[in-house]
């Protein structure tokens, strides 16, 4: 078999189904994406990329456009309410040590950096999935708009309420192969409110709009559960968010109106607008809320939760459809671009499309990316009750403040030390003093 033999549907244009799509077209591998959305929408706020998936971004020939589009990240720093510095890192260290640096960009120039290197003949908008078969010898989607398409291998990308998940695991239920666990509801931890400005903003009011590295800081509400966040892009502008975390894991359904979108926010930004922020003297949430045009503010609930089934059949999840991680940690993003490249070396080396192959190359993928998306996901789940405890609250953050900069390295290492490459394109050097760890050879 060749790689052009085998057809792949992605159902999802969000990071992880863009990213899969960038790297099955450069192994020849035919793909169709089919995106839900009318047209693509830059809601959301930054996403940070790092040295665990920026080797692959230099094996597709983007690194030197995704620089220009991002900034490096410098300092993250922690205040109080007072805006007082109550902690830091410094970011800067890591591409001595991991290679590369840590890049925060909007996601909206992400995803059209992705969708350059993509056919827009093979990208479909307004693809709403409605139902999909499969058998021993491939896979129909049907869409909410009467149209189908067929294919080998169905990819669901579709995110933390994956269509072709619940779909999946109704066949599986009604099998009673579906783990408990995966049969349970996706629970919400917080509430997210974020924003992006547009055209370049006072670098006299909002400070250090003009330094050349991403100013990442985040104040910690002294009385209350919320945190909030900013960030300084390119051209003078600004991402911010604030997070409300709740008491406990609650059922979503029984939060009012909470999607991606403006219509939902009035009521947050009513609540959040005197909270301060440390990017210039005096200066509020509302400073910042008031430059950010109305339609790019979005509120939505964050979710967070780690599925045990990936695969059957002629079906496979990737990114949030089968790990949501919560934001806390900021690596939602490039554990998806991970699942990406893992998935796509599976893919690539396959002999023929005979349902055992597909098997044991599904097989393959969850085993070499379990370990470490589980464990990206549990240290983001650590930081969110660490957020959330409000009576040990102050306790644990006097322990942060003053933990010494080696343990942050330490378990920066960690996280950036799993490097996976594109194992059919050219491979880049390992160029960091700490090494990457070994990666499966397929």
């Amino acid at each position: 078999m060749t790689a052009t033999d085998l057809k792949v549907l992605i159902v999802g244009g969000g990071i992880a189904g863009l990213t899969l799509a960038v790297l099955l077209e450069k192994a020849g591998i035919n793909i169709q994406v089919y995106e839900r959305a009318a047209v693509i929408r830059p809601l959301g706020s930054v996403v940070a990329i790092g040295p665990n998936v920026l080797a692959m971004i230099e094996q597709i020939g983007l690194l030197d456009q995704f620089a220009a589009a991002a900034k490096v990240s410098g300092f993250v720093t922690n205040f109080n309410e007072q805006r007082q510095q109550t902690s830091y890192f410094d970011y800067r260290e890591l591409k001595e040590r991991n290679g590369y640096p840590n890049y925060t960009i909007a996601r909206s120039r992400l995803y059209d950096l992705l969708y350059s290197q993509i056919p827009s003949e093979k990208v479909h908008m307004n693809k709403r999935l409605s139902s999909y078969e499969q058998d021993d010898h491939g896979v129909t989607l049907t869409f909410t708009d009467g149209t189908t398409a067929q294919g080998d291998i169905v990819v669901g990308a579709d995110g933390a309420y994956s269509q072709v998940r619940q779909s999946l695991y109704n066949r599986l239920s009604k099998e009673g192969t579906l783990p408990e666990s995966d049969k349970e509801e996706l629970p919400c931890s917080s509430i997210c409110l974020v924003g992006q400005t547009t055209g370049p903003l006072d670098a006299n009011k909002f400070v250090h709009l003009d330094q050349e590295d991403c100013r990442f800081e985040f104040v910690s509400g002294d009385d209350k559960p919320f945190t909030w966040l900013t960030w300084t892009l390119p051209e003078k502008r600004m991402s911010w968010m604030v997070i409300e975390h709740l008491n406990d894991h609650v059922d979503r359904k029984t939060l009012p109106n909470i999607e991606w979108g403006p219509g939902a926010a009035e009521a947050m930004i009513a609540r959040v607008r005197e909270f301060p922020i440390p990017s210039g003297d005096a200066l509020t949430m509302g400073d910042l809320i008031d430059v950010t045009p109305r339609e790019l503010i979005s509120q939505v609930a964050l979710e967070g939760k780690f599925f045990e089934t990936w695969s059957s059949g002629r079906t496979v999840l990737i990114g949030d459809a089968c790990h949501k991680l919560v934001p806390s940690t900021a690596q939602g993003a490039n554990v998806s671009m991970q699942d990406a490249i893992i998935l796509s070396n599976y893919l690539y080396a396959l002999k023929d499309k005979t349902p055992e192959s597909l098997s044991s190359a599904f097989k393959g993928y969850f085993e070499e990316r379990e370990p470490f998306a589980r464990a990206a996901f549990e240290t983001s789940d650590r930081f969110r009750q660490f957020f959330r405890m409000r009576r040990l609250y102050f306790v644990i953050r006097l322990i942060v403040a003053h933990l010494p900069q080696w343990v942050w390295r330490r378990a920066f290492d960690k996280m950036y030390g799993y490097r996976p490459q594109v194992t059919f394109l050219p491979r880049v050097p390992d160029r960091g003093s700490v090494k990457a760890f070994p990666q499966k050879n397929i």
